[in-house]
């Protein structure tokens, strides 16, 4: 199966890719940061360039727009202004040809949803800047059911526009509950999602977006903790609390209280990842795109090697 990685650096993270680099298609690090002229903050790592390199891994580095606290603004303010939006174009080209990189991923969130016509015209003018130089393009899309322009996260993203300027859509299928308590990405949630982009975007573009990671929310806190697989697993077995599989959601969870304070976990491991892997086949998309490297279950590579 296309497997697809986000990579960004984080303790054990160039030690799973090393362990890991035969069994992955492609990686897509947390890289590049837009700013305010236009340019690119490079954060790109030479280890793992060189481990990429040697192992003839292909990298699609991410454009984000992290590399600012006022995300919305900075992104509103690059792709409404049609000169910036030129600049920003041309850097990312430029980047992609002076790295010899093959694609790249664009990966905007927080864009306001009155910038949607924005980043439809940004994404045009960047396909086929990209096509000319032969490069992929690929792009990072929040979660929709249903095409909602005024929603606050993912209104500015019109599946059925942008699909026709990237070559590769990765539908990130989780963050089904942050606010509160409730699964990453129940199986119910992740084919509403699908049901949705697979009606908006030929299925041959899209790589479904998977989870690996798991959240703590404490009781009265509006934002979870994000947990690796294994933080999950230990904080359970140091506190002596049994984790439960919710068989409706395909998910783990538990609960735990510490210092009169409750906390409710939901995370993803090995037998929920299994459970949405048929769901490539049954939709007929191309692959997993997976957020992301160094968070996972170590089973969920026997699982891939078997597939």
């Amino acid at each position: 199966m296309d497997n697809k990685w986000y990579f960004d650096i984080a303790p054990g993270a160039i030690d799973d890719l090393r362990e890991h680099t035969s069994q992955i298609t492609t990686l897509i690090p947390f890289w590049y940061g837009v700013k305010p002229d236009g340019t690119l903050a490079d954060m790109s790592s030479q280890d793992v360039k060189s481990i990429a390199s040697q192992n003839n891994l292909p990298i699609f580095p991410i454009v984000h727009n992290y590399s600012d606290p006022k995300k919305s603004q900075l992104i509103h303010d690059l792709i409404s202004n049609t000169s910036l939006r030129s600049i920003l174009v041309n850097s990312i080209v430029n980047m992609a040809l002076s790295n010899n990189y093959p694609g790249i991923n664009i990966d905007f969130e927080f864009v306001p949803p009155e910038d949607r016509s924005n980043l439809n015209a940004f994404m045009e003018e960047l396909y086929y800047s990209l096509k000319n130089a032969n490069k992929i393009v690929t792009i990072s899309l929040p979660a929709e059911t249903e095409d909602n322009p005024r929603h606050p996260f993912s209104g500015a993203f019109q599946y059925t526009v942008l699909s026709q300027f990237t070559d590769q859509a990765y539908v990130l299928a989780y963050d089904e509950h942050f606010s509160k308590p409730g699964p990453i990405a129940s199986i119910g949630f992740v084919r509403s999602v699908l049901d949705y982009a697979t009606k908006s975007i030929e299925p041959k573009k899209i790589w479904l977006g998977m989870a690996v990671y798991g959240y703590d929310w404490a009781e009265g806190s509006n934002y979870p903790r994000t947990l690796s697989y294994f933080q999950a697993i230990e904080t359970a077995k140091n506190l002596g609390v049994k984790i439960e599989y919710d068989e409706t959601a395909q998910e783990s969870t538990y609960t735990y209280t510490v210092d009169s304070v409750k906390h409710t976990v939901w995370f993803e491991d090995a037998r929920s990842f299994q459970a949405k892997l048929p769901l490539v086949s049954q939709y007929g998309i191309s692959g997993i795109a997976v957020w992301r490297l160094g968070q996972e279950d170590p089973d969920i590579w026997n699982i891939l090697n078997r597939i």
